[in-house]
């Protein structure tokens, strides 16, 4: 080790602060078993409503818990209840209704960073998990379990790089870069539907849903010789679970542009295909050349608009608060990075994305929006300025012919035996042209476009489209 600091190399290490555990007790109250995992995963895995399995026993886990309040007669009912009091761990959040933009209350924010609305609202309040522990403090037979899948967010910064701060990727048309240090970044799970969480603010037990009557068969999640009673729940709280920390990060900047660019966010949209999918495999190319697991580094994408114009920053920041610099450390050497995200993503031979390219467990909650030819699109835009190239005739053919019998049945006939594919109702006659999603949707007169994700992966709009056009 001498020697290492004798020749300049220090090594970096990184120790975890964002962690916590599931505490599993035994029928006197014991832990017997302790789970640990980091925040960024665990909001979302050990989330009320979720099943876990340790030691071959199944859980769900049904509220929030650290050992020892229960232990002194004076806690015993409501060991939650100092956790929900400090403002360390009940957080109010505001956030912007026209382009999605939220962030701390205790930050004062009195417009939206990224569009610059100012009428902010409030969401629901963001609790940072102290720890838990299974629904009624026990075990749970499999065939009983419902087990109520939520996620987290993307992660979220909260604020814009300075001007000044933004650099040109060299040999890139519509790509900027900016290394951004102390960044505030928000996870965030909102639950089923996006109705949060119940908590009862006395003993914890908690499950997903904005009405307190989710916890009306729900016990203690812990056992105390103090707490003989039932819990009644009468002082809940409905709360989105997170946490916020600070960080340094690395932001690529896409400008877009909206009369060549499909710029809709929505979820199945191929801009948030292409945005998540860039931002997986810039984190996979990444790791792979700095030799590292790829859970050492956090990806996320996020569309920002605003007068400026429209933009998706794909970023990077180490997975742990006290990481060891990774993220920023990429900034001299990005066009190579970039060079090897195009080689993992072209390398493949999958429709979409696949455990070859860009699927892995940790990004399982994603898998169906993932798509490598999406991300290439974008990447290519970025780096060249030139859109998806329009589709042959004979692809188009190809996507329109699994719509022919259903189409029938609507009273609609279709030929896709030319080069040219005319459908034909009772109303009139068009033709149908099938584009890339990337394009902002065509206009023609005579013409029904219909973009090619829809026809792979929502074929009822796509007929919907067709019919409804004639």
């Amino acid at each position: 080790m001498d020697a290492l600091y004798e020749e300049g190399i220090i090594p970096t290490y990184s120790f975890p602060k964002n962690v916590v555990s599931t505490y599993i007790s035994d029928i006197n109250g014991k832990v017997k078993y302790q789970v640990e995992r980091g925040l960024d995963v665990a909001v979302g895995e050990y989330a009320p409503g979720r099943a876990i399995v340790v030691d071959k026993t199944t859980y769900q886990i049904g509220g929030l818990y650290y050992p020892g309040g229960e232990r002194s007669e004076k806690n015993a009912a409501s060991p939650a209840k100092a956790f929900i009091q400090d403002a360390s761990y009940r957080k109010r959040i505001r956030t912007c209704n026209q382009c999605g933009w939220f962030g701390l209350e205790e930050d004062n924010p009195s417009t939206c960073p990224f569009c610059g609305n100012k009428a902010l609202t409030n969401m629901l309040p963001m609790l940072r998990p102290w720890g838990f522990a299974p629904r009624n403090a026990t075990s749970i037979e499999t065939a009983q379990l419902n087990e109520e899948y939520s996620a987290t967010q993307q992660p979220l910064y909260s604020t814009l790089p300075n001007a000044d701060d933004v650099t040109v990727v060299n040999g890139c048309a519509n790509i900027r870069m900016a290394v951004r240090s102390n960044q505030r970044i928000i996870m965030l799970n909102k639950g089923v539907g996006g109705k949060g969480f119940t908590i009862c603010c006395d003993c914890g037990a908690a499950m997903p849903g904005d009405d307190p009557v989710v916890l009306k068969d729900i016990l203690r999640p812990y056992r105390s010789r103090f707490a003989k009673t039932r819990c009644k729940h009468t002082d809940t709280a409905n709360v989105n679970l997170g946490y916020d920390f600070v960080t340094d990060m690395l932001v690529l900047e896409f400008a877009l542009d909206r009369q060549q660019i499909d710029i809709n966010p929505m979820r199945n949209s191929w801009l948030n295909r292409a945005g998540q999918s860039l931002a997986e495999g810039l984190r996979l190319a990444v790791c792979q050349e700095l030799d590292i697991e790829f859970t050492e580094l956090v990806t996320g994408y996020r569309v920002r608009q605003n007068r400026a114009g429209d933009f998706v920053d794909i970023y990077l920041y180490d997975s742990l608060s006290s990481g060891a610099g990774y993220a920023v450390s990429i900034e001299s050497s990005i066009r190579q990075l970039l060079t090897k995200t195009r080689e993992l993503l072209d390398g493949c031979t999958c429709d979409s994305a696949c455990h070859r390219c860009l699927k892995h467990y940790r990004n399982q909650h994603i898998h169906n929006v993932l798509d490598r030819k999406a991300a290439l699109d974008l990447l290519n835009w970025g780096e060249t300025g030139t859109r998806a190239p329009a589709i042959s005739y004979g692809n188009q053919q190809h996507l329109l012919k699994s719509l022919k019998q259903i189409l029938l049945l609507s009273g609609v006939h279709i030929d896709v035996g030319h080069e040219t594919v005319w459908a034909e109702g009772d109303n009139g006659k068009k033709k149908v042209i099938v584009y890339p999603a990337m394009w902002t949707k065509p206009a023609e007169e005579n013409a029904i476009f219909v973009s090619d994700v829809y026809l792979k992966y929502a074929k009822p709009y796509a007929l919907k489209t067709i019919v409804d056009s004639l």
